[in-house]
């Protein structure tokens, strides 16, 4: 067998494969970019950015993103992160996508984080066997348990995003009035890996911005050897009447000054709104305090050590009515609030790039860096 023939063609399929996901990120802020008013950048800025991606990075970018963040939030900066080579390169460098799947799996986080302050789980499924908490019962059983329950939520253990099959659900005596289902037909339409937790009361300043959506803190973390450094950390805000607060849904976002846990500036909605200074339900958004937020950051940097695969994470962080941090869900390669916050890195753009230029791609190699193992 031609080994070396084998791996040339596979290297030349690899760098198809980013080139198409290059592309195809490249066309979604053009879309975005039709749909709010551009300011230009000038050649100069132009110039500076690709010469600072050339000598970080080894390679110029596309400045749509550097354009359309500077358009939408009036902040210009070369250190902006292009979707593109966040989503094709940078993630899959700083993170071990082979490991992914499973660790994000929301049926396992009992496991990882079994002290952690979670919302209490009813009823989960696993790849299509039951469990109660850690406890396997029967899918009868499990109907059981959840024939009667009170402001309890649906959602996907694994792929889901952006609030994607998230549903407020409440069952008398086996079923749910809101969707006419009963609670074995709810089962099936989710066929596996799906969980029922309670719903999360929230902290009453939270449910001041939004008090139908559980209003969420998420907290971008970047670790450097045996240090957890928070990078930025937005509050991601729910519409009027709605369950997420998810941009899909319409929510808004807003960045958080990391001294003092307030709200910085206005909030940001999707490119056809304009910025905004008040929620819809009346609260102005800068200055505003976001509760526990030092006990928020502390809880996010022990999380982060259990997950020794995943060096830049992504955290939905509520507050509950006692005031304690609630982990609501980790993302292995959350999408970077750079409108909301600016340029997502900071400090640590040069260093990341870096990683990026010179590290295994775990997208195609099943270990790298520290996990490679050295053959006998």
């Amino acid at each position: 067998m031609n080994f070396e023939l084998i791996n040339t063609y596979q290297s030349i399929q690899n760098k198809l494969t980013l080139k198409l996901l290059e592309r195809f990120f490249e066309s979604k802020v053009k879309k975005s970019m039709k749909l709010c008013s551009m300011k230009p950048l000038t050649k100069g800025q132009q110039a500076d950015i690709k010469a600072y991606f050339k000598k970080h990075f080894g390679r110029e970018v596309p400045t749509y993103w550097h354009q359309y963040l500077y358009s939408r939030n009036g902040i210009y900066s070369e250190k902006y992160i292009p979707a593109s080579i966040y989503s094709s390169s940078i993630i899959y460098s700083l993170n071990n996508y082979q490991f992914s799947l499973a660790y994000v799996d929301k049926g396992f986080y009992d496991t990882v984080f079994p002290d952690v302050n979670r919302p209490l789980t009813f009823v989960k499924n696993v790849n299509g066997y039951y469990y109660d908490d850690k406890k396997p019962i029967s899918e009868k059983e499990a109907i059981k348990k959840c024939s009667n329950i009170q402001e309890a939520v649906i959602k996907p253990c694994l792929l889901g995003s952006w609030g994607q099959g998230v549903k407020m659900i409440h069952a008398e005596n086996g079923f749910i009035p809101d969707m006419n289902l009963s609670v074995s037909d709810l089962f099936s339409h989710y066929k596996s890996n799906f969980i029922i937790q309670s719903k999360l009361v929230q902290h009453p300043e939270l449910a001041k911005l939004n008090p139908t959506s559980v209003n969420t803190i998420r907290v971008m973390s970047y670790r450097r050897e045996n240090e957890v450094v928070i990078l930025y950390a937005t509050i991601r805000i729910g519409r009027k009447g709605e369950v997420v607060d998810n941009e899909t849904a319409g929510g808004i976002k807003a960045d958080i000054d990391l001294r003092t846990g307030r709200i910085k500036g206005p909030a940001f909605g999707s490119p056809t709104e304009e910025n905004m200074c008040m929620t819809d339900s009346g609260v102005e958004v800068d200055g505003f305090l976001i509760p526990s937020f030092p006990q928020i950051l502390d809880f996010v940097k022990d999380m982060h050590f259990r997950l020794p695969y995943f060096r830049l994470i992504g955290w939905d962080i509520s507050v509950d009515v006692e005031g304690k941090p609630v982990m609501i869900e980790w993302n292995r390669s959350a999408e970077l609030s750079q409108v909301a916050h600016g340029p997502a890195f900071g400090v640590y753009t040069e260093e990341i790039l870096a990683n990026a230029r010179t590290g295994n791609n775990t997208r195609f190699n099943q270990l790298s860096g520290r996990n490679r193992q050295i053959p006998v």
